[in-house]
């Protein structure tokens, strides 16, 4: 899809010259009410790069790009506060959007300014370092400034290009490579900001048809008000009414029906951006990791102990990543599952326990399971959902006892109640909700690794299936994941127990 074609969202509505006044206000107030963010991340982000690169770079030529980012970033603060003590306005609406364009182009050339600094004694990992800074600044741009078309450009450009540009002068392979994935990463970023910009804009769009139709609905019902008042008074009056009230009550359904409709593809849109950017994201992914695990075989031990170990902590960020990345895709495929046959969970259980075999082994675990019925549902979802529920009992263990799971089901009327116990750490009361949630995490990645992905993945496979998942467990003794999974299932055929 090229920036010049016409974006699926935008062929929903036909017109969006109404609202345009509107909309361009509404996208002013946003971008800055989100500039703040990027005012704290350029504060911490300038502070990091200064400490890091004082020893290494001329003191006096980062002491005064530190001074410059950080006195623009105050009168961009000071613009920021002006336009919320100001009475806002339509009229005003382009002239604030333009100030603040302004103003971000200024910020994004001082952020660039660094990549103009010479060389001379910077080690390959601090180059890096600075890549990945200004990478991430970028990052952020396109999400945090696509509520206006041009905002992610205007500061990457000038941000990522400085640097870009003094790494292909440098004329060696790894240089030209790097200035290369600066390029691309720049350029998928703004395909990502220009996507975010059009899926906000449609939004706001419906938001302000709503209000429209809001106003419509109550003057309609007025006028029912006004005819039902008249019908008293003349028979032939009531019948226009009822056939007034009739036609407005069709043009009403009709209206929901169609609104139902777009918001039913925008959501599928939506699901379908989420599946196409973490898959677009991976090639970029993996060709920054395999350069950076180059870089760590080939120059291990050339470099100083600090340049090894930064080199070490974004080959592990970039593998969580991939990871989370990873996890992503299986979350956006889940509405996309096989069609449900009839599952023996005994034989998903021994799938989930074979592969979980290295685990078992390491940990010394005990997995059992009672016998166990055979259910309408999605084979490979319901081996995913046992295994990640197994895991987690043999992750969250206790070091000093042997980790124990115990899997379980009864029939209770109509449905099928599955329970996964385990006698690891146990969970907070407080934190039962917070757990099924995607990207919410009681531990640091240190403690005990994940994405953060695995329950609310079990939590989507079992609303596909008509059930429910929860959780008990004490604090420091151990955790039961209970869910349940209709007796019929959704093809209308009845589960039943094995007899073997």
């Amino acid at each position: 899809m090229t920036s010049g074609q016409d974006h699926p969202d935008e062929k929903l509505i036909a017109d969006y010259s109404p609202y345009r006044e509107e909309i361009l206000a509404e996208q002013v107030k946003q971008i800055y009410a989100l500039a703040p963010i990027g005012f704290i991340a350029t504060f911490f982000n300038s502070v990091i790069v200064f400490f890091l690169m004082k020893d290494v770079m001329e003191f006096r030529l980062l002491v005064l790009w530190g001074v410059t980012l950080l006195s623009i970033t105050a009168l961009r603060l000071g613009l920021v506060l002006r336009f919320r003590n100001v009475k806002q306005h339509l009229n005003f609406a382009a002239t604030w959007r333009r100030r603040f364009v302004v103003s971000l182009f200024i910020a994004g050339a001082a952020w660039g300014w660094i990549g103009f600094f010479p060389f001379g004694e910077i080690t390959i990992a601090h180059q890096v370092f600075i890549a990945f800074v200004l990478g991430g600044m970028t990052a952020g741009a396109s999400s945090t400034f696509s509520m206006i078309k041009e905002g992610y450009a205007v500061f990457s450009i000038p941000a990522l290009t400085p640097l870009a540009i003094h790494f292909f002068l440098m004329k060696d392979v790894f240089h030209c490579a790097m200035g290369t994935m600066l390029v691309l990463f720049g350029v998928l970023l703004w395909r990502i900001s220009i996507h975010n910009y059009r899926v906000n804009r449609t939004s706001l769009l419906l938001r302000f048809e709503n209000k429209g139709m809001i106003e419509r609905l109550k003057q309609a019902k007025e006028r029912v008000e006004g005819l039902n008042d008249r019908l008293s008074a003349e028979v032939e009056a009531k019948h226009r009414a009822e056939a007034d009230l009739r036609a407005h009550h069709d043009q009403l359904e009709r209206a929901v029906t169609e609104r139902t409709a777009d918001l039913t593809t925008l959501n599928k849109e939506l699901e379908q951006f989420a599946y196409v950017a973490s898959h677009d994201l991976q090639e970029p992914l993996r060709m920054v990791i395999s350069y950076l695990q180059l870089l760590k075989q080939k120059y291990h031990g050339q470099l100083d102990e600090k340049a090894d170990m930064y080199i070490g902590f974004a080959v592990d960020g970039g593998i969580r990543m991939q990871r989370l990345i990873e996890g992503l895709l299986s979350y956006s495929r889940l509405s996309r599952g096989a069609e449900f046959t009839r599952v023996d969970i005994n034989g998903i259980f021994a799938a989930a326990v074979a592969n979980l075999a290295g685990v078992i082994e390491e940990s010394g675990a005990e997995v059992t399971r009672a016998h166990l019925p055979t259910v309408i549902g999605d084979e490979l979802q319901l081996q995913q959902l046992l295994q990640n529920l197994i895991s987690n009992g043999l992750k969250y263990r206790k070091p000093e006892r042997r980790p124990t799971v115990h899997v379980s089901a009864e029939r209770q009327g109509e449905e099928w109640l599955f329970s996964v116990r385990d006698n690891g750490i146990g969970i907070d009361p407080n934190h039962f909700d917070k757990i099924f949630q995607i990207f919410q995490r009681l531990h640091t990645s240190e403690e005990y690794p994940g994405t953060g992905i695995g329950l609310a993945l079990c939590q989507k496979i079992i609303e596909r299936h008509g059930g429910a998942i929860w959780v008990e467990s004490t604090f420091g003794e151990g955790s039961t994941f209970s869910f349940t999974i209709p007796v019929h299932g959704a093809s209308g055929a009845s589960s039943h127990m094995d007899s073997s």
